[in-house]
């Protein structure tokens, strides 16, 4: 939906807004059809704005995606690993669910169809999502003795918001009760397995 002009935005809440249009006009023309100047219309701004900001329209969606994964100062510090893994995928299937299946559904076509687009998603993807848990999980758990370094290989460390992207994929949605399993019966014993005291 087209914004109409009004008052004049900035800084973070001009960002938020783009972010928003740019999310709404993905989901309605996939990625053949994103463009900056479509993004633009609908936000109410113009393509200079734009690149200002982001030099292409897949960095502008690569920033709409990481806006939509939690803060890790929102993650609640619960004391224990299994708590704050816990905490962090409800928060971060809560945004998934923001965005939608048929939108991730789509962005994952669509994006596997254009090799200029795929290598750079997933990088950043897979980037974003290590530093939320590194910073929001694993960093508390190692300062309380839970984990070392050691225990943490690359996959490890993404394993738990993998195993939520999956089930939004495939289910649209995952329970409370499912979100519980994916900790106690995949991730603990993962790390169980590498010698981690949880």
């Amino acid at each position: 939906m087209e914004r109409k002009t009004g008052t004049r935005r900035r800084g973070e809440e001009l960002e938020q807004a783009i972010l928003d249009a740019a999310l709404e006009e993905f989901r309605e023309t996939g990625y053949a059809g994103f463009t900056m100047e479509g993004v633009a219309k609908r936000a109410g701004t113009s393509k200079p704005v734009l690149y200002r900001r982001w030099p292409n329209r897949m960095e502008i969606l690569l920033a709409c995606i990481a806006s939509r994964l939690p803060d890790a100062d929102t993650v609640p510090d619960t004391g224990t690993l299994r708590g704050d893994v816990i905490a962090l995928i409800t928060l971060a299937h809560g945004r998934m669910i923001v965005i939608g299946r048929t939108a991730m559904l789509g962005m994952l076509a669509e994006v596997s169809a254009a090799p200029e687009a795929h290598g750079p998603l997933l990088a950043k993807l897979v980037n974003e999502i290590t530093d939320l848990l590194n910073k929001a999980v694993y960093a508390r758990a190692i300062a309380r003795g839970e984990l070392t370094e050691a225990h943490l290989t690359e996959r490890l460390r993404r394993l738990p918001i993998d195993l939520v992207r999956s089930e939004v994929i495939l289910f649209g949605a995952a329970s409370p009760e499912a979100l519980v399993s994916i900790v106690d019966e995949v991730v603990l014993p993962a790390l169980r397995a590498r010698g981690a005291a949880v």
